[in-house]
């Protein structure tokens, strides 16, 4: 791949809810990661905005808060894998030499878009509505069941990735969770779809993320992270595809990743996944190639994926420990693994790292993997 480097992340904390409009919020992570890069704005060549639940005018806003400099601005949206979208096509403009330097921002707030959906009049019911699948639980719970299942892996598994996930998350000021629990206090939650707990779901909140990527190694004088590999895809038909998304998805783009990366999972030293709900931590840690099937809660259970163990797994705290603002969240992910890979991430920080994964699914079966390289 032609070479591609992170220069700068920033981001604001995520918090359950804020009267900072999105797009300021936008300025402010985005001024951050100029901060962070060295670079000064009128360097940019071009602004992608992943935005949800925004309205019109998202991209024009937040370059407003910068400077009227000129530059092309996109505004995109593709539900959960918003910001990991707009990171797409920012580094899809520098690795094909339309820009030199370009900046991706995720704003916007997945509770307030979820709340005005809520309010809308009636519209006529479909299949998806009636069955009630189109409640995010469902399925999870589904596919929780089915584990337990065909593995005989116990109800209490996914709690140990809330544990270990708000643990991460309290050592992040970043984080909308701040307090770790005990497994009792897990235990005791109540439950939001049979067998999934209320505990074991994300909060939706808001907050704002920022990276500046370029063809040149950065000028700070943090170590260069280089995107090593970039694949995306959408589900595929699948005999289940009315209750379950394509389980197939992640594992295929995993392996694209690895061959564009020329390593193999073995080589992965943190992971950053789409953790809305526990189960799919599990799931997707089995379809990344770092534990076999119907193995991950074992391996929770041994430490492997804490902070130290043999892969950190969602170090920021990941999507129910950090939060899942939306359109930050997929950035956020880029600039967890960023700061880790530079040594930066404090009393988190998992030791030795040097390759990093970012995997990001939204609704509607895109499902994308980016890999983050620290060089020397």
């Amino acid at each position: 791949m032609p070479e591609v480097y992170l220069s700068g992340v920033g981001m604001t904390p995520i918090v359950a809810r804020t009267t900072t409009p999105a797009h300021v919020q936008g300025g402010q992570a985005l001024q951050a990661a100029l901060t962070d890069s060295g670079a000064e704005w009128p360097e940019i060549g071009l602004l992608v905005v992943g935005a949800v639940g925004t309205g019109m005018s998202s991209g024009p806003l937040v370059l407003h808060e910068m400077a009227r400099t000129g530059i092309p601005v996109l505004a995109v949206e593709n539900a959960s894998a918003t910001g990991t979208a707009a990171f797409e096509h920012a580094r899809e403009a520098v690795a094909s030499g339309r820009v030199e330097t370009a900046a991706a921002v995720g704003i916007g707030s997945l509770g307030a878009l979820l709340q005005s959906r809520a309010s809308e009049d009636q519209r006529p019911p479909d299949l998806i509505s009636i069955s009630g699948m189109s409640v995010p639980a469902v399925p999870f719970a589904l596919m929780k069941q089915a584990r337990m299942h065909r593995y005989g892996e116990p109800a209490d598994a996914g709690l140990l990735v809330v544990g270990k996930n708000l643990l991460n998350a309290s050592r992040n000021p970043m984080a909308q969770r701040t307090r770790s629990l005990t497994m009792d206090e897990m235990r005791s939650a109540p439950m939001l779809v049979d067998p999934l707990r209320k505990v074991e779901s994300c909060p939706v909140g808001d907050g704002a993320a920022a990276v500046i990527l370029t063809s040149r190694r950065a000028r700070n004088a943090s170590r260069p992270v280089r995107v090593a590999a970039a694949v995306a895809e959408s589900d595929r038909w699948h005999a289940s595809a009315a209750f379950l998304p394509d389980l197939g998805s992640t594992e295929r783009v995993a392996v694209r990743a690895y061959e564009q990366a020329a390593i193999g999972p073995e080589q992965l030293d943190l992971v950053e996944v789409h953790d809305a709900f526990s189960v799919e931590e599990l799931q997707y840690v089995e379809d990344l190639g770092l534990a076999a099937a119907g193995r991950a809660a074992a391996a929770m259970a041994d430490g492997q994926f804490h902070i130290g163990g043999r892969v950190a797994v969602s170090p920021s705290g990941g999507l129910i420990g950090r939060g899942h603002p939306g359109g930050a969240t997929g950035l956020s992910q880029v600039v967890e693994i960023t700061q880790q890979l530079r040594g930066q991430s404090g009393e988190r920080q998992h030791p030795n790292a040097r390759v990093g994964l970012a995997h990001m699914i939204g609704n509607g079966g895109v499902n994308y993997a980016h890999i983050l390289v620290g060089e020397d």
